[in-house]
């Protein structure tokens, strides 16, 4: 490259520019042109391997104030994470707080279980006996059902106290049925057939077969007595009812003992 087409360019720095334009404004020889034009070409060189640092620079720099800026977006999700995860693991503090207070109000409870089943099977034996007596192998051998299961130490407590309320359940809902079978009796001293009818847990009637006689057990006598004739009509209405399972009308029936 000439001087000339240097100065032209306009690319030439201040320093480099003072060169050139006193070497232009001086008269030299041929040989001192040549050292002249050398120096410019170092010049140029110089010039051209600074921009290429510079330029290396820049990108350096903008790389790093990329990183830098990803860096602090990352720090700051760090931090948010940081919080997000403290405050979940209070919450899990407090459900285990939670936790451990409800296992030891099971245990407590557990203890005081036991006892309170063997006095509910106590009290649906107690129940049974005094009761009138209907149904009586079946609900003697649902008692012994319920004492085997609070002998056996492999059944857990729950599933103890669920087979209790099972048949505290039956045995409630003994006092809103009613149903008839055919026994034989002592009725008065002397064995009759009849059909026994039970009212829920209000009475147990009997009814001679032709529907002439009957007569309602007195748990103090222990067995069955003759009834007055105005409660056949209404113990005829009852097993009908029953045969029926159709409970339409009301019952006037004795439901203390009739001396």
């Amino acid at each position: 490259m000439t001087l000339k087409q240097i100065l032209n360019s306009g690319k030439v720095a201040g320093p480099l520019l003072a060169v050139c334009l006193l070497l232009g404004s001086v008269s030299a020889s041929s040989a001192s042109q040549d050292i002249a034009q050398k120096m410019v070409e170092d010049a140029i060189d110089v010039e051209s391997a600074s921009q290429k640092v510079q330029t290396q620079w820049t990108s350096e720099r903008s790389a790093m104030v990329n990183e830098i800026r990803q860096l602090k977006n990352e720090n700051l999700w760090l931090s948010f994470q940081e919080k997000k995860y403290s405050r979940y693991v209070l919450s899990l503090d407090e459900k285990i707080t939670e936790l451990e207070r409800i296992k030891t109000e099971m245990e407590r409870m557990e203890q005081e279980l036991e006892p309170l089943l063997y006095d509910l099977v106590a009290r649906i034996g107690n129940e049974v006996q005094t009761d009138l007596p209907f149904l009586t192998t079946e609900r003697t051998r649902r008692l012994n059902f319920l004492h085997r299961t609070l002998d056996d130490h492999t059944i857990p407590n729950g599933e103890k106290l669920r087979r209790i309320l099972e048949a505290l359940e039956v045995e409630t809902a003994y006092g809103q049925s009613a149903d008839s079978t055919e026994q034989t009796i002592i009725l008065d001293g002397k064995p009759t057939q009849v059909t026994i009818l039970r009212a829920g847990r209000l009475g147990l009637y009997c009814l001679t077969p032709d529907q002439e006689t009957a007569g309602q057990y007195q748990p103090k006598a222990g067995g069955y007595t003759t009834l007055p004739s105005k409660f056949t009509r209404p113990l005829v209405q009852l097993e009908t009812m029953i045969e029926r399972k159709r409970f339409t009308d009301f019952v006037f029936l004795p439901m203390k003992e009739v001396r």
